[in-house]
This record gives C-alpha cells, sequence and structure tokens, in this order.
C-alpha cells in the first residue's frame, strides 16, 4: 500500500454520471418520518479504513440512542446473511477505476448476479467515498445501491456521495439516518471547543511522534528510479504493528509550491482565514492543511464562476466529462490560476475552494520482531515534468528530498486485516512489483526458517541496479526462511519480462504449492499489474490445476473468499 493519492490507491472513487457538485445523488428516498426499530446492521468495503471509521461512527451513534447494531465487514459477509437483517446501513468506498475494496469482491459479485435472492424485506441506506477527481467517482456506492433496489430492497433515504473531506457531510448523513431509525436524540448537543486543525487531524489519525534515522537509496548507480528506504524510530513504547499494515504520515507542501501559488494569486501570506473555526495565517493554511496542487472539480467550478470563464464552466458539463478529467491531470492549480488570472482575490473563499491536505500511507516494509520500534519504508519518488517545470509528489517530495536524518514526523499505523500472514506452518505465495515488495520483505522478518515455504516473484526494470532489497532476500534465502525466488527484470532483455510471465512459467509448480494451501498474496501497481497477474494466475490454475476456465475463476474466487487471496494494490 504505497500511494501519494489520499485514500489508497487507491484511490477510493466512482461514476461518470454521478453529480459530484451535491451530496447525495441516489434515487428518491421510501421512508416515512421516524419508524420503530430495534437493531440495524452497519456494513462497511474499506481500503484504508475510512468507510470502517465511518461506520463504527454509525454503529456506536444507533448504541448511544438505544438500538442494537453491529458493524460487519463486506468481506466477510455473504449476502446469504442480509436474509435476516431487516434495517442496515452501508458504507462503501471504491478503489481503482470504479471499483468496490478488493476484499468485499465477493460481495459484490454475488449481489450483482443474475441469480441473487430477492430482498424485499430489506430497508437500507448508503453512504458511498470517493475521490472526485477520479472518473468512477463513488462507482461502488452507486453500484450497490442499484442493485439493492433491483433485488426490491427499499431505500431509508438518499445514497451520499463523499469526496475525500467527508468528514462533515458523512456526519450529517449518519444523524439524518439515526434520527430515521431512532428518531431525534433526547440529548442536549452542547457546543464544544474547536480543537483547531493541527489537534483535529492528530486526534482523527491517533498520529504519534517518529524520527527519522536512515534515509538512503535503496537502487544502484544508474538505476533509471531514485527508490529510498526510511526507517522510523517510534517516539512512544505502544505503537504496535502487524506485517501488512502501513504508515499513515502526514504531510506538508513544499514552501517554494505553496510561494508560487501566493505569488500568482497575489495574496498576503499572512492574510488571518479560518479553519474549522480556527484563525491562523493564510501561509499555515496553505502550507500544512490544504491541497495545493491536485485540481479538483469543486475548485474547478469555484475558478470557473470566479473568472466568468466560458471554456472551464463548459469542462463542468457531463458531455465534456473525459476532457474535463484529461484537464485535471494535466493541470495543477498553479496552471489554472496563471492562464485564468484574477484581481482582488478573497483569501477565505480560496482556501474553502482547496480540499484538505490528506496523509499518505505507504506499506511498511518491517516487522517489529526484527526492527523492534522502527517502521521501515521503501519509497519511490513520483517525479515529472508538467507544462515546462519540474513537479514532484507531495509526500514523496517532502520524505525523499526534505526529510533530513533527526526529521521528526507525525506518523500513524493504518491496519490492514485483509493482508495478513497465515499459521506460520503455511506456504505463502508472494507477488510484487517495485515496492510493492516492501511487505513481503515484513512478511520474511516476521517469519522463521522453521515456518512453512515461501516464494518470491518479484519484478523491478533492471537487475544490476533495482533489486530492492536484495541482501536481504538472499539472506532469507541461506537461512531457510525464503524458499524460492524469482525475478522479472523487465528491461534486460530484448523483449520485456514481468511477473505474470513467471507465473504463466512457472504454472505446473504454483498449481503444486496451491493444492498443498498456499496463500498467495499480490501487491503493486493496480492499473496495469493487479489485473495482468489476476489473469495469470487464473491461467496458471487452468494449466496446473487441469481445470477449465469456469473452474478456475470459482477455484479463485473460493480462496479470496478464504482469505486465501490476498491483495494490496494502489
Amino acid at each position: 500500500m504505497l500511494t501519494e493519492q489520499a485514500w489508497n490507491g487507491s484511490t477510493e472513487a466512482g461514476s461518470d454520471d454521478l453529480d459530484w457538485r451535491s451530496p447525495g445523488t441516489g434515487s428518491g428516498s421510501t421512508a416515512g418520518s421516524g419508524m420503530a426499530v430495534d437493531a440495524i446492521t452497519v456494513f462497511f468495503a474499506t481500503e484504508t479504513g475510512a468507510s470502517e471509521e465511518i461506520a463504527n461512527a454509525v454503529r456506536d451513534g444507533a448504541v448511544a440512542r438505544g438500538l442494537t447494531a453491529k458493524a460487519v465487514d463486506l468481506a466477510d459477509t455473504d449476502i446469504a446473511n442480509l436474509a435476516d437483517i431487516d434495517h442496515a446501513i452501508f458504507v462503501v468506498s471504491t478503489t481503482g477505476e470504479g471499483d468496490a475494496p478488493y476484499a468485499a469482491e465477493n460481495f459484490f459479485t454475488q449481489v450483482e448476479s443474475a441469480a441473487a435472492p430477492r430482498l424485499d424485506h430489506l430497508r437500507y441506506a448508503i453512504a458511498a467515498l470517493g475521490d472526485s477527481t477520479y472518473a468512477q467517482f463513488c462507482a461502488a456506492g452507486r453500484r450497490l445501491d442499484e442493485s439493492l433496489a433491483r433485488l426490491g430492497a427499499a431505500r431509508l433515504l438518499d445514497r451520499i456521495d463523499c469526496d475525500i473531506d467527508y468528514d462533515e457531510p458523512a456526519a450529517a448523513w449518519r444523524e439524518s439516518a439515526l434520527d430515521l431509525l431512532a428518531g431525534p436524540s433526547t440529548e442536549a448537543i452542547l457546543p464544544a471547543p474547536l480543537p483547531g486543525p493541527a489537534q483535529a487531524r492528530l486526534t482523527k489519525y491517533g498520529a504519534v511522534e517518529a524520527t527519522v534515522i536512515e534515509n538512503r537509496l535503496l537502487v544502484g548507480s544508474g538505476s533509471t528510479k531514485a527508490t529510498r528506504h526510511l526507517a522510523l524510530a517510534f517516539a512512544d513504547a505502544e505503537t504496535v504493528y502487524a506485517p501488512g499494515d502501513a504508515l499513515g504520515i502526514i504531510v506538508a507542501n513544499d514552501a517554494e509550491v505553496v510561494a508560487a501559488l501566493l505569488a500568482v494569486t497575489a495574496l498576503d501570506p499572512q492574510t488571518t482565514v479560518e479553519l474549522a473555526g480556527v484563525p491562523l495565517a493564510l501561509s499555515e493554511a496553505l502550507r500544512d492543511y490544504c491541497e495545493v496542487t491536485t485540481v479538483t472539480p469543486r475548485f474547478l467550478e469555484y475558478w470557473a464562476a470566479l473568472t466568468s470563464s466560458v471554456e472551464l464552466a463548459s469542462l463542468l458539463t457531463d458531455e465534456r466529462a473525459a476532457e474535463r478529467r484529461a484537464f485535471l491531470r494535466d493541470h495543477h492549480i498553479v496552471d489554472i490560476v496563471r492562464q485564468n488570472p484574477v484581481t482582488g482575490l478573497e483569501a477565505q473563499g480560496f482556501v474553502q475552494s482547496l480540499r484538505p491536505l490528506q496523509p499518505r500511507l505507504y506499506s511498511i516494509a518491517s516487522s517489529m520482531r526484527a526492527a523492534g520500534r522502527e517502521a521501515h519504508l521503501a519509497i519511490a519518488p513520483v517525479a515529472y515534468s508538467l507544462r515546462g517545470e519540474a513537479r514532484q509528489g507531495v509526500a514523496t517530495g517532502m520524505l525523499c528530498d526534505r526529510t533530513p536524518l533527526g526529521t521528526r514526523l507525525s506518523v500513524y499505523v493504518q491496519p490492514n486485516s485483509h493482508f495478513r500472514l497465515p499459521a506460520d506452518d503455511v506456504p505463502i505465495i508472494m507477488i510484487g512489483a517495485g515496492t510493492g515488495v516492501a511487505p513481503y520483505r515484513a512478511f520474511l522478518q516476521e517469519r522463521t526458517p522453521a515456518s512453512g515455504p515461501a516464494w518470491l516473484i518479484f519484478g523491478e526494470r533492471n537487475r544490476a541496479t533495482d533489486f530492492l532489497y536484495e541482501a536481504d532476500f538472499r539472506a532469507f534465502e541461506n537461512s531457510g526462511s525464503l524458499t524460492r525466488l524469482d525475478t522479472a527484470f523487465s528491461r534486460d532483455g530484448e523483449a520485456k519480462v514481468y511477473v505474470q510471465h513467471r507465473i504463466a512459467e512457472h504454472a505446473t509448480e504454483l498449481g503444486r504449492w496451491v493444492t498443498r494451501g498456499a496463500h498467495i498474496y499480490v501487491c503493486g501497481d493496480a492499473a496495469d499489474m493487479a489485473p495482468a497477474v489476476h489473469s495469470a494466475l487464473l491461467r496458471a490454475l487452468e494449466e496446473g490445476l487441469n481445470m477449465s476456465a469456469d473452474a478456475a475463476e470459482i477455484y479463485v474466487a473460493a480462496m479470496q473468499r478464504e482469505g486465501r487471496y490476498q491483495r494490496d494494490v494502489y
């Protein structure tokens, strides 16, 4: 789980024909004003924990109002479980290009199947999470909404589609749902002191302090990449993580990027603005709390109205959705301001047009068994040219270029219960490309030579310069913790070879491992690598287990349901 996106990788995104400009876009509610409800089930589908956080808040709010309530992961749910549930709340994130979270794929397959059972007894509400900069904004929530309605379930209230800054709209939607199910709360709501944006963020994520104690290149001289290894030491003794978890890092924008934006807007950096009701200098707000590079539809709408730009306004129409997506990819906020200048810009309105700067998540490349109070990360810098200027990723630019030894960072552990090691005697097959190898270093540090067989299939560009953590994996081989190692270096030969090609070459052996109960793990790029690996695994099982394509699909789906096929892609 390594991502420059605020969610995971991913992103948690959704569908083109939804209106990202409104907080809710579902079909009309069938609910009345209050109903006699004793119990509800709150389901969630999540990649990075956001949906689970909201689901837990709904559950806790329901319990506080006297209802029986529980929160359930859709990854652990079968559609048959809905037969005994009359009232359900769903909180669903989207990943990739409109996909459901990987661990919940089986549930979505079932509910979207033509053979799915009728659900006429069920009344439900859906909160969908997404990222409005992606084409398929909140598609997983929309898909679920349409499927449940098709099966006869009735909406309690309209679906809400939330962008990355979901806290306030999701909280308001939660209260509306609970008012409907349990009646308005009788508890007096007393005004609470505002904690300020810094304390609010630290509280939300439970962040702790960690100090950078190592920051070095992982690649050799001449590499086309600049992947780095970072080691951070926790300041406290309570922070714990497990192999497969990610580390969230509270990031800040580059001071030069902020200065360029202030210059082009002609705003005074010392102007006071308010965030979460707390006054602070504009320069501080832009540096620490606002996303100042990525253009969102919200900002596009704001700037189009402010400048009366016909061209920007036309990009907001449904007919130009594809052009809008391309425009958002090819421009940063500073580019739009330069191309469409305005005089007398009001600082508070400008800040409100920007979405909050989100933490970034990175797979932890170490085990506490080996690293103790440290967490290790493998980070590939994001650097590119845009409109004739060198640009960097917010997090990777900060971590790789502006984080010397001794730097103190605010971090938190993001658990990943769907990317976990099995029992020690169970074989594992680890498939990863690039920094997707990071969690496998943690896996092998956690296991011992007495553990079950372990097979790593790793891919990168060049063998001589890009074999990440080679010394560690050779040591695991020598100790017996790593039973088999296959590599695919795509630029070393005339024909490009990737990890999916190695899977195809070793189909028979892979089949043998799977029949012995092996768990398969995939970590890396969601757009290209993960689908290619999935297809290669299906074909390998067809060949290695001598089964039909349909049988292989059923077999892999069963492995996923049983937790034997786990993916962490971004």
